[in-house]
């Protein structure tokens, strides 16, 4: 027996009176026959949200010229009261990520995590103990603020893509096409191999690294001041997951892309994909 399966029938156990299992064997044996046919009815009415790929997604905003706003750990770090790598908490984003996530805004889609409330069976070991850990104490809560008869785009696209082909595809977004990037002052510091090399012209708006959104308006007026034919990428945490939105209802293409340019770069250079590395990864620039 497996250590999920021996848990879950120790939750199961819980229901039983242990007293009454202890003293009648009969029972015992039955209630725990019974057992699968109580966690089988449990699993059938968990619902989880539909997610595209994360090739159906970049395909989608090929074809649509879609916007996007993800939700990772640090949007939901800062939903939840709490710090993240790249933003100390704070009220006022906390609550507009929250009215983000529950909107249904047509100019804009939503991109959430795919590997909550799935199988693991594919992730390797880091993202395994990441989605226990980490997601183990935040889904029932996260679960809450989506609607399940709701499509979304899988955030998890600009998280270390695994091959040339599935950068090539990302790359098409911006083939050829006039792109503003709006990223933390240090992003590019240590990057050799630049993504976006591909686009016709890059203009570049510089931010804080830390704690963008306590210049939120300041970034956002300079950008504005862009014209609206060009395709906006931010690279700002949780600050690009409502720019991105608010970008979109005034009529910009803005792509909240996270960590798309290292992800980019450390592939190009072949850097192994340790746990070491995987934790600096994700640490602040």
């Amino acid at each position: 027996m497996g250590l999920g399966l021996l848990i879950k029938n120790l939750r199961y156990l819980m229901r039983f009176d242990l007293k009454k299992m202890y003293k009648d064997l009969d029972y015992a044996v039955n209630a725990f026959d019974y057992m699968k046919y109580e966690i089988k009815e449990d699993i059938n009415n968990i619902l989880v949200p539909q997610v595209l790929s994360r090739k159906e997604t970049v395909d989608y905003i090929i074809k649509n010229r879609a916007s996007i706003a993800r939700y990772g750990d640090g949007e939901v770090r800062i939903m939840r009261g709490e710090d993240s790598a790249a933003q100390k908490y704070n009220p006022l984003l906390a609550k507009k990520l929250v009215e983000i996530l529950c909107s249904d805004n047509n100019k804009i889609k939503i991109g959430i995590c795919s590997l909550p409330g799935h199988s693991l069976a594919k992730a390797n070991s880091a993202g395994k103990i990441f989605v226990r850990k980490f997601w183990g104490a935040h889904i029932d809560w996260f679960f809450k603020q989506l609607k399940f008869d709701k499509q979304y785009l899988n955030a998890e696209f600009t998280i270390l893509p695994g091959s040339q082909e599935e950068y090539n595809q990302i790359r098409q977004i911006w083939q050829e096409r006039d792109i503003v990037v709006v990223s933390g002052d240090r992003v590019f510091k240590h990057i050799q191999y630049n993504i976006f090399d591909n686009a016709k012209t890059v203009e570049y708006i510089k931010a804080p690294t830390v704690n963008a959104f306590n210049k939120y308006n300041q970034i956002l007026n300079q950008v504005k001041r862009t014209s609206k034919e060009k395709l906006i990428v931010i690279l700002l945490g949780p600050t690009a997951t409502v720019m991105a939105y608010d970008l979109a209802n005034i009529g910009y293409q803005a792509l909240d892309l996270g960590h798309i340019v290292k992800s980019y770069d450390a592939y190009k250079k072949g850097i192994p994909l340790t746990p070491s590395y995987m934790k600096k990864f994700f640490q602040k620039d």
